[in-house]
């Protein structure tokens, strides 16, 4: 397909009206760097992650290459929803061979920018002229967010990165992320199936800060 079709994910924002919206399905590569600090504590968080995203069929899956100092996890996280009664979250920490699950109430939301997101001004990357993007500036609940995003035609745009300022819980938080190696379509659609540690019986869990990725413009 030509790139002009590629679009990637604006996830986080729901609304009735849209600047531009991704396809319903896509794939590639996702890298996160993130700094925090709190009162006793602080640290540095890297994620080198495969995504995946379908609209189509309401679900989303992520790979997940975890460093944080001297831990070090491969986890996969899906969301899935499958009937009317909300979604599934499921963690697999392949490190662990655990599996933790939480239901989630609403609908899977579709990745746009909300139409009354205003741009604050349109440049280029590298050579100027040759790479032009737009950016946007979005307060979320949590984090103030600046989002690059190229504009590819009408109602379409693909995100070049995003910085996120902000607060959870007791940690001042900054966090960069970019995406890369983006293709339209699903190539394998087993990237979604239930994580092989979750499949028992379980019990409802509060999910972890790491793990609660609700705050994203961009990604997964």
């Amino acid at each position: 397909m030509q790139w002009t079709q590629v679009t990637l994910v604006f996830c986080s924002v729901a609304a009735l009206a849209w600047t531009c919206c991704t396809p319903d399905q896509w794939e590639g590569t996702q890298g996160v760097i993130a700094g925090y600090a709190g009162y006793f504590k602080h640290g540095l968080i890297k994620e080198y992650n495969d995504v995946a995203y379908d609209f189509e069929n309401k679900r989303s899956a992520v790979f997940l290459r975890y460093v944080n100092g001297d831990i070090e996890a491969k986890i996969k996280i899906v969301i899935r929803y499958d009937g009317n009664e909300g979604g599934i979250l499921y963690v697999d920490n392949y490190n662990r061979g655990k599996c933790w699950k939480k239901m989630l109430e609403g609908e899977f939301r579709r990745c746009c920018i909300p139409k009354d997101v205003k741009p604050y001004g349109e440049f280029s990357i590298g050579l100027k002229g040759d790479y032009k993007v737009t950016g946007y500036n979005i307060k979320g609940k949590r984090f103030d967010l600046d989002v690059t995003a190229q504009m590819l035609g009408k109602d379409q745009c693909a995100p070049v990165g995003e910085i996120a300022v902000g607060r959870i819980v007791h940690y001042d938080v900054v966090r960069n992320v970019g995406l890369y190696d983006i293709t339209p379509g699903i190539k394998n659609a087993s990237v979604f199936d239930v994580p092989k540690d979750c499949v028992d019986d379980w019990k409802d869990f509060d999910l972890p800060i790491d793990i609660d990725r609700q705050d994203y413009i961009l990604g997964i």
